[in-house]
């Protein structure tokens, strides 16, 4: 990859960390209302929150590795992939310490992806969106670490992110996701 290809990289993760933010935002406006059409609401901007994270590590995976699997398997493999730094290659995206998080919405996607038969349980979509609050909380400083330590690793020029203002029709709130 070369210096414009990380450019374009990095501009697409952060684009992915304002809608990683929006899906949190909507899902837990769905969750305030405990009817069934708001819970499934909530289900589908969990499930879409979490398939945003990994087309992002799909997408750094690919330019740094060029080999992705995808054999049985490979959504967890990705999320562990990575949450490790291949020297000279790339840093970590994920911390270590995200793994369980990025966890419970995998298999939480996967339940409201394959289900046939499915009633949501308010008590453990709870449980979920205080993974989702971890993720949305913390994802856009994964991704300026990583930008950083890929940057520096490579000799890459980083252009620090536009302020909010100059971003075009996208306006994404400063406050903190709670669930």
């Amino acid at each position: 990859m070369d210096c414009l290809g990380f450019a374009t990289l990095v501009a697409e993760m952060r684009d992915d960390v304002r809608i990683v933010e929006r899906a949190g935002e909507c899902a837990k406006a769905r969750f305030a209302d405990s009817s069934v059409a708001c819970l499934e609401g909530c289900a589908f901007h969990l499930a879409r929150l979490f398939n945003v994270v990994e087309q992002m590590a799909f997408r750094v995976a690919g330019a740094f590795e060029n080999d992705i699997s995808q054999d049985g398997g490979w959504h967890a493999e990705l999320v562990r992939r990575l949450s490790i730094e291949v020297p000279g290659v790339r840093p970590a995206l994920f911390p270590e310490s995200s793994r369980p998080a990025l966890r419970d919405l995998r298999g939480f996607r996967h339940v409201i992806t394959h289900a046939y038969d499915l009633e949501l349980n308010r008590e453990r979509m709870e449980l979920v969106l205080k993974s989702a609050s971890l993720v949305v909380n913390d994802i856009g400083a994964w991704v300026e670490s990583f930008a950083t330590a890929a940057a520096q690793m490579h000799d890459w020029p980083l252009h620090p992110e536009p302020e909010p203002s100059s971003r075009s029709g996208v306006s994404v709130e400063a406050a903190t996701f709670r669930p």
